[in-house]
């Protein structure tokens, strides 16, 4: 007998995660068409039991089954879920069938994780089978999180260049205001009809009685009330400030544009002018921006959502930036406010240690992710062809006679309307390798010294730098005195996160980036 085994029992004992074979699965999709339409809910849960079983773990409870976004992990079945296993004693996995259905948020995926591993819960993907108790493991999930999240942006950003273009040819994409209804909302944007309705015809009535001056706001309410039309003077007072009515587009997407619109005017453009006391349609050319406040406009309150001012105190020679809401009224120094973007800034900077290494690891695992992606996208072309071969037939017997005209018209539309769907579905999200290469090149580059380029740079660069890192700006806490991103560019969040795992492993250990693919075993998962 070993004469230390005595003193085991006194040993602290190790967690050993293997000991707990209990698991609950987790599935979703995005939204509720897909839930209702397709079944993918189904074959994530079979799939995911397949893999418990030939694991051998025991199934506890099912969570999701239903549609929840995962760009926020604010989800009501997400929530339950990690409430249930935190609270248990005894659940050691949680079974997805992708690393994306369990979040798509990066970072913040990698947190919660980490904190579920902590806890002695591993996260488990039927696709995407990797050791999570390793080093190497835990930096192929991260990788997993991250590039769910880099599609995400990919994808919104696709969606924002379209619907910018469309605005730009004068379509409104949102609920027309009081006064419109879009006859035709469920077509595509280009073919929407936004018409004046009765009440817009009433409003026109009172955009006139404003112009001519003869009533006040209180009076023309009174009488829009007596003809029917219930509103009040600060919707009113809406109303007249908003350029719509005079055929004019300006929202939040495109700041700083104006547009003419395609819609139907309810005022003229001088009487709108003239209500709002403006003189001249060309303004006065103004400055765009001061050298010494790059954060203007950038920058803004956390508390409001106002975007910051700036001005000078010529008196101390010192700028400032400020919210201009009345119950904020806050003051900031210019000086100490680049300091707390600059240690944002900080925080992204890694040295060039392990470049090489961070850019093959990171196209590695993108070209993974993106697989399943363009498998569906050569799938969808098949079926666009399928379908409109059917429509070439359908037409032809249409030619010929063989087919009444109100039948041609039912499934010529058909057709054409299910062709249009999968085209829009079968846009690419995703980029080229060339440019995914020539990004992360540039990230690399530039992550060295992220301080110095913006120290260094003039106006126009400074704020190309913000737009580049911090694409949704960044919010200032008065209470706190703390800067807040919201979001920040996935390729520049992604760099410190590889280099801290990949410094974490042991030294001279060789990094197995083929070994960062996803094993992808079924398609069409959104």
């Amino acid at each position: 007998m070993n004469r230390l085994e005595p003193f085991k029992q006194f040993a602290p004992k190790s967690e050993k995660y293997s000991e707990r074979k209990n698991a609950i699965i987790y599935t979703r999709v995005s939204t509720k068409e897909q839930a209702e339409t397709n079944t993918s809910l189904e074959t994530q849960k079979k799939l995911c039991e397949q893999y418990a079983k030939n694991n051998n773990y025991i199934v506890k409870a099912y969570f999701g089954g239903t549609y929840e976004s995962a760009k926020s992990d604010d989800r009501k079945e997400f929530k339950r879920m990690l409430k249930f296993a935190k609270q248990s004693s005894t659940v050691g996995y949680i079974i997805v069938y992708s690393y994306d259905r369990f979040s798509r948020t990066g970072s913040s995926a990698s947190q919660i994780t980490s904190e579920l591993l902590e806890a002695g819960i591993q996260v488990k993907a039927v696709s995407q089978d990797v050791n999570t108790l390793t080093a190497s493991g835990k930096f192929q999930q991260n990788l997993f999180y991250i590039f769910s999240q880099f599609d995400n942006e990919l994808r919104k950003d696709k969606t924002i260049t379209a619907m910018s273009d469309l605005l730009r040819k004068g379509f409104w994409l949102w609920t027309p205001p009081l006064g419109y209804i879009n006859s035709n909302k469920h077509q595509r944007a280009v073919d929407w009809k936004i018409d004046i309705t009765e009440e817009g015809k009433l409003l026109k009535k009172a955009f006139k009685w404003k112009a001519d001056g003869f009533y006040s706001n209180t009076e023309i309410v009174s009488k829009l009330a007596k003809l029917g039309l219930n509103t009040n003077e600060k919707r009113i007072h809406e109303i007249f400030k908003n350029p719509f009515y005079c055929g004019i587009l300006v929202c939040k997407m495109l700041p700083g544009e104006v547009i003419e619109a395609n819609h139907q005017k309810i005022v003229s453009t001088e009487d709108f002018l003239k209500i709002n006391n403006i003189k001249s349609i060309h303004p006065k050319k103004h400055i765009q921006g001061v050298a010494e406040l790059p954060l203007k406009q950038f920058t803004y309150c956390a508390k409001c959502r106002t975007s910051l001012t700036g001005f000078l105190v010529k008196q101390k020679g010192k700028y400032y930036y400020k919210c201009r809401t009345r119950d904020c009224s806050g003051t900031k120094s210019a000086e100490q406010l680049h300091e707390k973007f600059k240690n944002k800034l900080t925080q992204l900077q890694v040295d060039n240690t392990y470049h090489e290494t961070i850019k093959e690891v990171m196209i590695n695992t993108y070209d993974s992710q993106t697989a399943e992606i363009r498998n569906s996208i050569v799938y969808t072309k098949k079926q666009i062809t399928e379908i409109k071969q059917k429509l070439g037939k359908l037409e032809e017997r249409f030619a010929i006679g063989e087919i009444e005209k109100d039948i041609y018209i039912k499934f010529s539309k058909k057709f054409n309307e299910e062709i249009y769907q999968l085209e829009e579905e079968n846009k690419n999200p995703f980029i080229s390798s060339s440019n995914l290469n020539k990004a992360i090149d540039k990230a690399l580059k530039m992550s060295t010294k992220l301080n110095e380029i913006w120290d260094s740079g003039d106006l126009e660069q400074k704020r190309k730098l913000q737009q580049l890192v911090f694409p949704s700006g960044m919010g200032y806490n008065k209470q706190i005195d703390e800067v807040q991103t919201k979001r920040v560019n996935s390729i520049f969040s992604s760099i410190p996160l590889i280099a801290t795992d990949l410094a974490q492993q042991k030294s001279g250990e060789p990094v197995k980036i083929n070994q960062f693919s996803a094993r992808v075993t079924s398609s069409g998962f959104k």
